[in-house]
């Protein structure tokens, strides 16, 4: 029954076109009329005003666009991915690798290809308020219209916390929308004050919005309860953690308090915790399990089921091949040069017992690396010898990635380039055509991490951090052992535990957008991401396979790209707008 909401999505992308002005003849907005569309011909017409505000909904995963920086997407701004499509030394990708992004970088500074940091999250603000000054002069209900108005609060907040996680604080401009003649000189507001707002605007919000369980089915894909409850517990969360609760890096006096909060305070993960619980003890969320059809397949399948009670937010995309056509084999319709993973995220993950590969006791074999492995490894990663759909087969077929296999493995002669892996998680597998993917903006397996994260921060290594870290790995099929703790082994340190949720959070979250901002909130990234990128040359010889960890390319992090730079050009306009420290 409730999986006729997906059907919502559909009028929402047709809706969407036409208010965004994409209007075709013959369309719900004719040219005509679309012409001599204002605020006043919008707000008094009851359609026009839900296809304004479902507008907003359009960019809020702009994030995990495959072509994000020229061509790399998210994961190669970290050590997760390498980019495989372009090698030029002005692709913003390699610009960010190399260390050498700067403030006039043009994925910083402007829109050319792909949607910016900077200015994706305010034009969408901007519509916002714009829905927020004019919803009252619509004829819809009052219900209805404070429902809406709570959506636009929640998705506002949603733009204010893109442009926090990257820049820390920035200016808070309450309702305001500005005309195009306006001179826009504002400074920005301390970082506590663009945290405190984001929480309150989460909190107003879910008292008018719908919890999972009572949304109408045709409004299946909008902000519920839930996503006001996971937005919070994540910000708090990155409020908490070390680059911006006392450990920032600002030494100038002025931004200290703008790029997060000047002195450290541990209540801040006792409230990261107490978010992220509340959502676990509304009952309401659950994770997809099922280790029958095979280990591990609830967490692979959750990425491409529309409806289901993880999502707290989803990104609800018509049908489409995306991540497909950009990161799959080239021998499954794919160009496969979008990122490829490294082996750095390849030896994250550990094996079917838990155990890490570096752990004697684990049973891993560097001479036959991908046996046992947990099985977020094999749905999450295409290694050679991994089956996938072939098409001219119409069966499971394995997929060659070692030296020579054409057309996915590297060529013979020349240097290796690329990793000798590929994308397998949100990828559909069984040659279906389009998928129905939905973008995990926000899901339940990231607020049991929240939480198991927070609560060992604040209280250490406490049973109820393993038994939130067990529900993960139970549900991602390794083996519970005679101990019942799933490979994690008991009575460890803060310390230790630390790292263990870190590498939880690395495996579980891959390509979601969670690790570039991880290591740097963590603020490990000097660490993390100045690394040369590794990868796996497989040689065959005969029937056997010999396996060499070998160099790809060199990934530069230096202090100041624990921020991003605000845009020159705003800095240009803006006097009071100061730039992040470094830059």
């Amino acid at each position: 029954m409730k999986t006729m909401k997906i059907k919502f999505i559909h009028l929402v992308m047709a809706v969407v076109l036409l208010s965004a002005g994409a209007c075709k003849k013959g369309g719900f907005l004719d040219a005509k009329i679309a012409s001599d569309l204002n605020e006043a011909t919008t707000f008094t017409d009851s359609v026009r005003t839900i296809a304004f505000l479902t507008r907003l909904y359009t960019e809020v995963g702009f994030n995990f666009d495959a072509n994000r920086w020229e061509g790399g997407g998210h994961p190669v701004l970290s050590d997760e991915a390498v980019p495989v499509r372009y090698t030029g030394p002005q692709n913003d990708a390699i610009l960010m690798a190399s260390g050498a992004l700067s403030a006039s970088s043009t994925n910083v500074s402007k829109q050319v290809q792909v949607l910016n940091n900077w200015k994706t999250p305010w034009e969408n603000i901007r519509r916002a308020n714009v829905f927020l000054l004019n919803v009252d002069k619509s004829p819809i209900s009052a219900g209805l219209k404070a429902k809406l108005k709570a959506e636009t609060r929640f998705l506002r907040a949603w733009y204010y916390f893109q442009l926090v996680k990257v820049y820390g604080g920035v200016p808070l401009i309450g309702d305001a929308t500005f005309g195009n003649s306006d001179n826009i000189d504002l400074p920005r507001a301390n970082y506590s004050d663009c945290v405190d707002y984001i929480v309150k605007e989460c909190e107003a919000a879910a008292a008018d919005l719908p919890d999972f369980d009572t949304q109408m089915q045709q409004d299946y894909g909008r902000v519920t309860k839930g996503a006001c409850m996971g937005l919070k517990s994540r910000m708090l969360l990155y409020a908490a953690s070390p680059l911006f609760n006392g450990a920032g890096i600002a030494t100038d006096a002025a931004l200290k308090n703008i790029t997060g909060y000047a002195n450290a305070d541990a209540e801040r993960w006792k409230k990261a915790a107490d978010a992220a619980k509340d959502i676990i003890n509304t009952g309401t969320y659950a994770l997809r399990e099922d280790n029958v059809t095979r280990m591990g397949y609830g967490f692979y399948t959750v990425f491409l089921t529309r409806y289901n009670r993880e999502y707290l937010f989803g990104r609800m995309n018509a049908p489409n091949r995306e991540y497909e056509n950009n990161l799959l084999p080239t021998s499954r319709t794919g160009s496969g040069k979008s990122s490829a993973p490294t082996q750095q995220l390849v030896d994250a993950f550990g094996m079917e017992n838990g155990l890490p590969i570096t752990d004697p006791a684990s049973g891993y074999n560097p001479n036959d690396p991908y046996v046992k492995r947990d099985p977020r490894f094999g749905n999450t990663i295409i290694y050679n010898g991994s089956k996938f759909f072939l098409g001219s087969s119409n069966a499971m077929v394995a997929v060659n990635t070692f030296l020579g296999s054409s057309p996915d493995g590297p060529i013979a002669t020349g240097p290796i380039t690329i990793p000798g892996y590929y994308w397998r998680k949100m990828m559909v597998e069984d040659g279906s055509g389009n998928t129905e993917r939905a973008y995990p903006l926000i899901r339940y397996g990231e607020i049991l991490l929240n939480y198991a994260e927070a609560l060992n921060e604040y209280q250490g290594a406490v049973p109820e951090v393993y038994s939130t870290l067990i529900q993960i790995r139970k549900r991602a099929g390794i083996v519970a052992g005679t101990d019942g703790n799933y490979g994690l082994k008991s009575g460890i340190s803060k310390a230790d535990m630390r790292l263990v949720i870190q590498n939880e959070r690395r495996v579980e979250l891959a390509l979601e957008e969670h690790r570039v901002w991880d290591v740097r909130r963590w603020k490990i990234a000097e660490v993390t991401d100045n690394v040369m990128l590794k990868g796996m040359k497989i040689t065959k010889t005969g029937n056997n396979f010999s396996y060499e960890v070998i160099d790809l390319k060199p990934h530069f992090f230096r202090p100041a790209f624990y921020l991003f730079p605000i845009p020159e050009s705003e800095i240009a306009k803006s006097p009071k707008l100061l730039q992040n420290p470094g830059w």
